[in-house]
């Protein structure tokens, strides 16, 4: 019979043939489960530049210009519309439990052992003090962290008008027109 498996099962003492069954492979539903949380946050995250691209159309235009004030007041004027829109937003709309799981497994490599040591002295060094972490708001410190670059080639690559930053042990998403607070997870890294 070229092409069909035969796997011997045993069970109870008595062994039994499953013909033509494939058997999973190791992790393959929890790759699949990945996949699907992955997925999952990709939709939300094209939900959300959906909604950004068509009030950004509706505010005042943001042209080349070196004047802090017209940079300023074209990102109020969006973050305003955004926050309308928005105005039941929380905390896990788009980093759903089992999405800020994923990250964290994806993030957690990179902050343990003697790489994360390095890793998270560089987030320390980077910080600003505090923030307080609130959906919709805008994003008010002065400095801006950076997030490590090995830490952010493991993470979901976001559209240009999002980024991810790290505050303390918290990861946010950031919309950079707006300069708005759209989602975080507390405590990313244990």
């Amino acid at each position: 019979m070229q092409g069909i498996g035969a796997v011997l099962v045993l069970s109870c003492g008595m062994a039994t043939a499953i013909v033509g069954m494939e058997q999973p492979k190791p992790d393959g539903p929890k790759v699949k489960a990945d996949a699907l949380v992955l997925q999952d946050f990709k939709q939300r995250i094209d939900k959300y530049m959906e909604l950004h691209n068509r009030l950004e159309k509706k505010t005042p235009p943001l042209k080349k210009v070196d004047d802090p004030e017209k940079i300023q007041a074209s990102q109020q004027a969006l973050a305003a519309a955004i926050r309308t829109e928005r105005a039941g937003a929380k905390q896990g709309d788009i980093f759903t439990p089992e999405i800020a799981e994923r990250l964290r497994r994806l993030i957690h490599p990179e902050v343990t052992g003697t790489k994360g040591v390095k890793t998270k002295e560089a987030i320390k060094e980077d910080a600003p003090p505090a923030v307080v972490l609130k959906v919709n708001t805008p994003y008010t410190a002065d400095a801006l962290p950076t997030v490590p670059p090995n830490v952010l080639a493991n993470l979901p690559q976001l559209p240009e008008d999002l980024e991810y930053r790290i505050i303390g042990r918290d990861l946010i998403l950031r919309d950079v027109h707006a300069n708005l607070i759209v989602d975080f997870i507390p405590r990313i890294m244990r």
